[in-house]
């Protein structure tokens, strides 16, 4: 009944992005089950991530919400998430998808990065990594 999107749009202005996204989908919903008009019941709902820490919790909520939900039992199972990426080393990245924003904020190689940030999602480590500032 709703989706997690983590959104840079610095181009297009967001109201119009989730306009498209929304109408796109809707489109195709009702075409494929026969039905007429709104597919969710609410607006879309927009929040201006501030800073760094806000960046990795947002992220961090989405990756976990299926497993809060119960839907699966670790993030990487959920099929429509993008927590694979950082998961598995050899996972193949969408054209559309950019995950380096969240990485940088990390020390060390690629693997290195994405070994942390599932970490920091999965709170195996029983304590906050360290994100690294940049001036």
């Amino acid at each position: 009944n709703h989706y997690h999107l983590q959104i840079r749009s610095p181009e297009i202005p967001f109201s119009k992005l989730m306009s498209l996204i929304n109408k796109r989908y809707a489109n195709y919903y009702n075409a494929k089950y026969r039905l007429t008009g709104h597919v969710y019941e609410k607006r879309y709902f927009d929040k201006v991530i501030e800073d760094k820490e806000a960046l990795l919790e947002v992220s961090r909520y989405i990756h976990l919400n299926p497993v809060e939900a119960k839907m699966v039992r670790q993030p990487e199972y959920y099929p429509w998430s993008s927590y694979y990426l950082f998961k598995y080393p050899r996972a193949v990245q969408p054209s559309f998808m950019n995950i380096d924003r969240l990485l940088d904020l990390y020390e060390g190689t690629l693997e290195q990065k994405k070994a942390k940030y599932c970490l920091r999602v999965r709170g195996d480590s029983g304590r906050r990594e360290e994100i690294k500032t940049k001036s």
